[in-house]
């Protein structure tokens, strides 16, 4: 049998070799979408190539200030289509990041999971979501028409302010969210379905008496602040936690029994449902508390005993307790005169620096603080008849509303410390 030479056998393996790479890569061109030109440019200052591919980047800015504006949530979605005689849509795919301390973003290229031998990139586009900002579209503006001002690299956004007199409901329509915007602005439907209500010709809330200035509407007396609970649920949503932390599961909001809820108190948990404590979030707010801050300042001293920080404000305080990895956060704003403490179990905030992120989101959002009125009959709505289940009417028999008068209108510090020693989020201590 006559061999083969060593050259004539190399050549030959080399030239099948390219062969076989030739086909892979007619049948990944093949595979992959084709890709219509961009109608945007590539950036405003200098000559920049770009497509509908991407990558894409640049800087969001408060409208009026100029200044960055952190923990924008950015939304990039390329649509497809399909077809060679009758063409249809054929889906979409989207990436999300947040904006980081210089208010900078950047989205990759297009993942590009979707195949097709008549398969066609047809478009991209970006969404911009910040709480308290009227949101961005890079395709069309929220006042009609189209928008021409967007470009591919070094892109700068300035977002205008939420004003009274805008529509939730508008704003709703007009952002047509993707799955990770809807997540962050859940929080809206609500508001969006009074502003539907009230456009029908119906009374809402807003349009009632302000409980904070006491004025009831009528020619009756003001009510008491006994009468009034503090609200403070909307200072952050279980959304934006899972946002932050990655979470995907079920929180179930609760209130928080470790001091009873008042005009200037309310606890709220966050509980992980189907998930064991550790997963659990929590925080305690009081706001204009009768007997000052310095009572609240106690409590914060005495559950996490560390030396005071400027991580939220000039007064804050960071813990993680040692048996349970439970991280708390304490800060106080004067100018507000409110004081708040968060408390993360360890599968949830996987580090302090997450509790820190929560704390001050929380922080950032004090103004959202209001006085509802309280149940009649002054109980927690979720307990039948407000009754204390250890006890036959809920009533402290010593008093004649059931209250401990040294803890009423800004608790006896010593008191009020020693039932609260390192909370965790249900308001228990850990083992």
């Amino acid at each position: 049998m006559t061999a083969i030479p060593t050259f004539r056998r190399a050549v030959g393996l080399a030239v099948v070799r390219r062969a076989v790479g030739l086909a892979a890569v007619v049948v990944l061109t093949a595979c992959a979408p084709i890709v219509r030109p961009a109608p945007f440019k590539g950036a405003r200052t200098q000559v920049t190539g770009t497509t509908l591919l991407g990558p894409f980047d640049g800087q969001i800015v408060d409208e009026a200030t100029g200044e960055p504006l952190q923990d924008a949530v950015v939304v990039g979605v390329w649509s497809y289509d399909r077809g060679d005689g009758f063409i249809g849509p054929s889906g979409s795919e989207s990436v999300s990041v947040q904006t980081d301390e210089a208010g900078r973003y950047r989205i990759r290229r297009a993942p590009l999971r979707k195949r097709g031998s008549s398969l066609r990139l047809v478009s991209f586009h970006l969404l911009v979501y910040k709480r308290g900002y009227a949101s961005y579209r890079s395709d069309v503006l929220q006042t009609g028409g189209a928008r021409r001002d967007f470009t591919g690299r070094h892109n700068r956004i300035e977002l205008g302010k939420w004003r009274e007199r805008d529509s939730h409901a508008d704003h709703l329509l007009f952002l047509a969210p993707p799955r990770e915007v809807t997540r962050v602005s859940s929080w809206e439907r609500r508001e969006a379905n009074l502003d539907l209500y009230a456009a029908l010709g119906g009374i809402t809330e807003e349009d009632g008496p302000d409980p904070d200035s006491g004025d009831t509407g009528t020619d009756e007396p003001a009510a008491d602040l006994s009468d009034l609970w503090l609200e403070a649920s909307s200072l952050i949503y279980p959304e934006d936690v899972a946002m932050r932390t990655g979470f995907d599961g079920e929180f179930i909001i609760e209130d928080l029994g470790d001091f009873p809820r008042s005009h200037f108190y309310h606890g709220v948990l966050f509980r992980a449902a189907e998930h064991e404590q550790n997963y659990d979030f929590s925080f305690r707010v009081w706001h204009k508390p009768s007997g000052g801050l310095d009572p609240v300042v106690e409590i914060f001293r005495e559950n996490l005993p560390v030396e005071v920080s400027a991580a939220v404000t000039d007064e804050t305080w960071v813990y993680e307790e040692p048996e349970t990895g439970f991280r708390g956060v304490a800060f106080v704003d004067r100018e507000s005169e409110t004081g708040v403490l968060v408390s993360c179990g360890p599968e949830q905030c996987i580090d302090i620096d997450t509790a820190i992120i929560l704390a001050k989101y929380i922080g950032d959002h004090v103004d959202q603080i209001k006085l509802v009125t309280a149940p009649e009959d002054g109980a927690d709505p979720e307990t039948e008849d407000g009754a204390d289940p250890e006890t036959e009417d809920g009533a402290d028999p010593e008093t004649e509303d059931g209250a401990d008068p040294e803890t009423e209108d800004g608790a006896d510090p010593e008191t009020a410390a020693a039932t609260t020693a390192t909370p965790t989020p249900d308001g228990e201590n850990p083992p």
